[in-house]
């Protein structure tokens, strides 16, 4: 199931923010697919303002807002790249977890229709969570959070 859409914003745009404490911000940038108002890119780039700045070479990720849809979950998230380099994604499994670490919910992505995330950027995304891929009984409105799953090799 495909969701979202907006435009790619240039990479040419893309500059590096760098801190005296050598962590970087992120350029916000939209999948070209995604076609969203002036007000959802606001929004937008409000939450991304008042995310953390990442250290050098990291991939993260940060929810921004839950919805519901009868029993499934959409998570809207920013998948963050201080990578000097464009970052793309294949299969990934994505856990929500409660503020005490407890598993709420867990899914695979197949995340090679986002494409590439040019370097040093942020992109929104969304992930539908379906009644299936919950661990726990709800899922609160707020107090959870988005995760990559780790795995060992």
């Amino acid at each position: 199931m495909s969701l979202f859409g907006k435009r790619d914003n240039a990479a040419s745009d893309v500059t590096k923010l760098a801190n005296h404490d050598d962590t970087l911000h992120t350029v916000l940038m939209f999948h070209k697919g995604w076609d969203i108002s002036k007000q959802e890119e606001y929004v937008y780039k409000f939450h991304h303002q008042r995310l953390p700045a990442l250290k050098p070479n990291q991939i993260s990720i940060s929810g921004i807002k839950l919805t519901r849809v009868e029993d499934d979950v959409i998570i809207e998230a920013f998948l963050r790249s201080s990578i000097e380099k464009a970052v793309s994604f294949d299969i990934v499994d994505l856990l929500l977890v409660d503020g005490d670490g407890k598993f709420l919910a867990k899914k695979t992505f197949d995340l090679t229709e986002l494409g590439e995330i040019p370097a040093l950027s942020c992109m929104p995304w969304r992930f539908l969570f379906e009644e299936g891929d919950m661990l726990a009984e709800s899922i609160p409105d707020e107090g959870w959070k988005i995760a990559f799953e780790w795995k060992r090799k």
